[in-house]
């Protein structure tokens, strides 16, 4: 009598728990799911300037359209500068790149319009020179870079820069 009480409570159980898991799933709505990550290793900017295009998620030519740029700044001892393309860009220090999913409410205010600032020596610097070991590398790779282009929005993070080679990752916002 024992295993047959055993049984029937173990048999209410497993009831239970398939009642509930199969209970309504709540859907996340469209608009709110993240759009994919997309990690981009360029070329060497050594070899040539570098122009990226979001939307083709392409290194493209000058003449093309394109929303960044890795450039060699031959006016600033020859060093690798991040330039901004024909777009507003803002720069945000406090937050998670995989948790941004809308361009922030003080966007208009945070836009930096003069793009120098991205440059080598500049107060937003994207790559910079440590002569103490002789290496550029990404200033600041927390720095989380919301860019409006026409119509869409996208944000940017730098990860790493090795050689000429620079790394990041970007991805659509709402």
């Amino acid at each position: 009598m024992s295993i047959i009480n055993i049984f029937f409570k173990i048999s209410i159980i497993f009831y239970i728990i398939n009642i509930l898991s199969c209970a309504d799933q709540k859907e996340v709505p469209q608009d709110l799911i993240p759009s994919e990550n997309i990690i981009v290793t360029t070329s060497n900017v050594n070899t040539d300037n570098i122009y990226f295009d979001f939307e083709s998620n392409s290194e493209v030519s000058i003449t093309d359209n394109w929303q960044i740029a890795i450039e060699i700044d031959t006016s600033n001892y020859s060093m690798p500068s991040f330039v901004p393309g024909d777009i507003y860009i803002a720069i945000y220090e406090n937050f998670d790149f995989d948790n941004l999913l809308t361009i922030p409410d003080t966007y208009m205010d945070d836009i930096q319009n003069d793009h120098s600032v991205f440059g080598y020596g500049g107060s937003y610097e994207v790559l910079s020179y440590d002569i103490s070991i002789h290496k550029v590398s990404v200033t600041n790779p927390n720095y989380i870079y919301v860019i409006q282009s026409g119509d869409e929005n996208y944000k940017l993070q730098f990860i790493e820069y090795t050689s000429g080679i620079t790394v990041f990752q970007y991805a659509e916002l709402e």
